[in-house]
């Protein structure tokens, strides 16, 4: 990746310098100048997107995708801070901020990031049980989804019949230890 952005600055800097002089002068191939003026239209459309009135997302969703082995104590701690040092499947939600941005830019080696789009709108208090976040960033408000916060709450006589994992492990061992009964 940071060959491409490299690549991409270089042809930047030689379309620059074309722009400058007249082309029966430079010493550049035609397909470098066709380069460098694919590039240069790409950060063009960029800005004047900017211009326009475009307005960046205000949460991002972020996952891990390399491995922490033999990475520095820093790196490990920034991706434990995220919450995602358990596993790479985990996403984390964190706001567009500057201060978030620069924690961010420091691991970017190790992460991905997708910015979280409203589709529907933002979502409003009473909306908050009838969302769904999917994979490519977009926060479905839907009313199906809706659910009861009472309904979450957890029943006091279904926890105290529950079986605890201590219980469960002895059950296990001892029917492991006996074996199965003969069926037949």
């Amino acid at each position: 990746m940071a060959a491409q952005s490299k690549k991409d600055f270089e042809a930047i800097e030689t379309y620059n310098k074309l722009r400058k002089q007249p082309l029966a002068d430079t010493s550049h191939s035609a397909s470098e100048i066709s380069e460098a003026k694919f590039y240069f239209d790409k950060v063009k459309e960029f800005r004047k997107r900017s211009e326009e009135g475009f307005e960046p997302s205000k949460l991002f969703m972020v996952w891990r995708i390399a491995s922490l082995l033999y990475r520095p104590i820093w790196e490990k701690q920034a991706i434990v801070k995220l919450g995602l040092g358990d596993r790479k499947s985990k996403c984390a939600i964190v706001m567009n901020t500057a201060s978030n941005n620069k924690f961010l830019w420091s691991i970017k080696h190790l992460i991905r990031i997708q910015p979280i789009t409203f589709p529907d709108g933002m979502p409003a208090d009473e909306d908050a049980f009838g969302t769904f976040l999917k994979q490519n960033g977009e926060l479905v408000v839907h009313q199906r989804l809706k659910v009861d916060p009472q309904e979450l709450e957890r029943d006091p006589v279904y926890e105290t019949s529950k079986l605890d994992s201590r219980t469960i492990r002895e059950d296990l061992r001892l029917k492991w230890q006996k074996g199965y009964p003969k069926m037949y």
